[in-house]
């Protein structure tokens, strides 16, 4: 019989934090048995082949007591990049019918579709008792996170966000700094991505193509609304600039650079007060209300919590091309002070995507991905950051929780309000310019036009079950 955790008890655990391996559950994690395979080897699928799930794949499989069992691309051309590098799994293209088959056949599941899949793929998987490894963004409406929360908590299983850099000593330096308060309260986290990419392109109407032989294209589109093929347009990954494919960028690198200041800062299920935001989209008139912004100013303010001292604080948001052949507005790009900062620091200069988070007695510094955090007081002094040690990865972590029965590092019970935190920015692109509070009892913003993009339809046949 399973064993019953109460939503506090869940929550209480998924608010803490450890800077490597598992986490033991308050009350007792009522994680499945991870392996029932002769080989004592965790049975691992993956839905998708291809871009960040390939490189999901490449990390997983290095760990030592995995057992890649079964694949599912729509696109043929990824499928056969996996048959030829596992021969010895599973294939198949409607991930519906993998799951049905592989049911008793495997122990773990990679999502690593396309965004809108992502919900309706994970619950599908936790409901047959396993284990999720959920590339971000992991939902697109609040609605959508809290149904994986709650899924994972009715069927105690190990869940990841794919926030691979949570790994990285750099993460794991600015957690414990933070936990420390090693430059005293929190004030202000300033995020900000400003190199090229999918997000900077213009935005233009879809011209109808005939779909490749190699690709699905109504497995592809699932839960989203019917539309022809069109080259370049959608698949691969320019998906991520439509609204009801993608996330925009703040939903992609976005979940990267917020969570070490969510976890250090030890918010767990703290949601905001308000958040505004001020848009800049390049898009012809047939699609601009279709697509993400190209830049993007996003402000969520928050009431006091331990760690900031019990004052206010603020999350910022920066997300225009710093370039000067695509040079975004000033409004759109970190404000010159952070340049100076990072400029004066052993960085030598502002990276394109990072974090800065402005403390009572310091500036805490930390360009993405990079090997160590940085830490100055305000009169240009270094402060010795905490040590943090050797850790596994992300994907070897994920295995070891399985096998273990514990919560992983970023595990449903609070990176899905972290989610739902960018997605309160997300609604912001989309009410652009007004203020809108949020009621987290509730669960409303006090404006309609928000409150109508909490939810999404879902087309006709592909509806989530239990979701609604």
């Amino acid at each position: 019989m399973k064993k019953t955790i109460n939503r506090r008890t869940f929550i209480g655990a998924g608010t803490a934090f450890a800077l490597g391996g598992c986490r033991s559950w308050k009350g007792g994690f009522p994680a499945i048995t991870a392996v029932r395979s002769p080989n004592g080897l965790l049975r691992h699928a993956s839905i998708g082949c291809g871009n960040r799930a390939r490189g999901d794949i490449k990390e997983i499989c290095t760990h030592k007591k995995i057992e890649m069992a079964a694949f599912c691309d729509v696109d043929a051309t990824y499928l056969a990049w996996a048959k030829e590098k596992f021969p010895n799994a599973r294939f198949y293209r409607d991930w519906r019918e993998m799951l049905e088959t592989e049911s008793d056949r495997i122990d773990s599941v990679l999502v690593g579709a396309p965004d809108h899949h992502h919900v309706a793929m994970a619950t599908a998987a936790m409901k047959r008792g396993k284990h999720v490894y959920l590339e971000k963004p992991m939902a697109k409406t609040m609605q959508e996170a809290a149904f994986l929360r709650q899924t994972a908590l009715e069927n105690g299983v190990v869940t990841q966000m794919g926030t691979q850099y949570n790994a990285y000593a750099s993460d794991r330096q600015t957690v414990a700094a933070l936990k420390a308060g090693v430059l005293g309260p929190v004030e202000h986290v300033y995020l900000f991505s400003t190199r090229k990419g999918i997000s900077r392109r213009r935005r233009l109407v879809p011209k109808a193509a005939p779909v490749p032989a190699t690709l699905d294209w109504d497995l592809w589109l699932g839960s989203a609304a019917e539309r022809p093929y069109a080259d370049f347009v959608y698949h691969p990954l320019i998906w991520r600039i439509w609204r009801d494919l993608g996330s925009g960028w703040i939903g992609d690198i976005g979940c990267h650079l917020i969570a070490a200041a969510w976890q250090g800062m030890e918010l767990g299920i703290v949601a905001p007060r308000d958040v505004w935001a001020e848009t800049l989209t390049d898009a012809e008139d047939g699609v601009k209300d279709l697509v993400w912004p190209t830049s993007a100013h996003i402000v969520w303010n928050f009431d006091g919590v331990a760690s900031s001292g019990g004052k206010p604080f603020r999350f910022e948001w920066f997300d225009g091309c710093s370039d000067a052949d695509n040079l975004a507005p000033a409004n759109f790009r970190p404000p010159a002070e952070l340049a100076a900062l990072f400029a004066a620091s052993p960085f030598k200069s502002r990276p394109y995507e990072g974090k800065a988070v402005k403390c009572a007695r310091g500036w805490l510094l930390q360009p993405h991905g990079v090997e160590n955090a940085y830490a100055v007081d305000f009169k240009g002094n270094a402060v010795k950051l905490p040590e943090v040690g050797s850790a596994p990865t992300h994907y070897h972590e994920f295995v070891d929780c399985c096998f273990a029965g514990k919560a992983a590092a970023t595990d449903f019970a609070w990176s899905t309000y972290m989610r739902e935190c960018v997605i309160a920015g997300e609604i912001a692109e989309r009410v652009v310019g007004k203020k809108l509070a949020w009621d987290a009892k509730t669960r409303r913003f006090d404006n309609a036009e928000a409150n109508a993009f909490l939810t999404r339809q879902y087309r006709k046949g592909w509806e989530i079950p239990g979701l609604g």
